[in-house]
């Protein structure tokens, strides 16, 4: 499967940077794949880390082996749809988004073929190479995709909720109750408060029966029935 022909109005006129020194390629590497993510040691895979530090990997092989890794199938493939995913995948990997009709193929490939074939297609192309060579970090290419980290998509709330299960996080999709200006516990007024109501509510509902039985027996009397 071949990427498909690029709009060159999209291109971005940048020289991509070639990182001669391995330890800062490889922290770019991680920061370019797992963008959403601030804790980048979390993700590491020493194995991989210690193979590329030795030269045995290129940047290329690198980027291949970490999307196959299991840490990239948890925390990128299994959180996002098959579409959403290949979009990820083309952003960080060729530097632009992926036409409607690559998102369907490769999504297809994807489920049909499995992840680890999927990877060595994406960073096997002639689109990447020609791009990206064996040892330059993929960026940026298309003036459609944000050029900040900080401009990532969203996380649906229910995957945010999972991934950063803290309790300021799990607070802010809570419905909100907009209701009395005063601070009771649990949100309750207290015993004492909730019988005088009750007993409020009961006798406004005695006046009202009595009002209008008042009304009807005047009438009764008078003949207006």
């Amino acid at each position: 499967m071949k990427t498909q022909p690029v709009n060159t109005s999209l291109m971005e006129i940048n020289p991509t940077q070639d990182y001669s020194d391995r330890p800062s390629c490889l922290k770019a590497i991680y920061r370019q794949l797992f963008k959403e993510n601030r804790n980048f040691d979390f993700f590491h895979n020493s194995t991989l880390d210690s193979l590329f530090l030795a030269g045995e990997l290129t940047t290329r092989d690198m980027i291949c082996e970490l999307l196959c890794s299991e840490m990239y199938r948890d925390y990128i493939l299994e959180v996002n749809s098959n579409y959403h995913f290949i979009s990820l995948c083309f952003e960080r990997v060729l530097g632009r988004p992926p036409e409607d009709q690559e998102k369907y193929q490769w999504s297809s490939f994807l489920a049909t073929e499995g992840l680890r074939a999927f990877a060595e297609k994406l960073t096997g192309s002639d689109e990447y190479i020609a791009a990206f060579g064996d040892n330059i970090v993929p960026s940026r290419r298309s003036l459609k995709l944000f050029s900040s980290d900080q401009n990532l998509p969203a996380l649906p709330k229910e995957q945010s909720i999972q991934r950063y299960g803290g309790e300021g996080n799990t607070n802010q999709y809570r419905p909100h109750y907009y209701g009395s200006i005063l601070r009771w516990e649990n949100g309750q007024p207290p015993r004492l408060v909730r019988q005088i109501f009750a007993v409020i509510a009961v006798a406004s509902a005695i006046e009202v029966i009595r009002i209008f039985l008042t009304v009807a027996i005047a009438a009764f009397k008078t003949g207006s029935f």
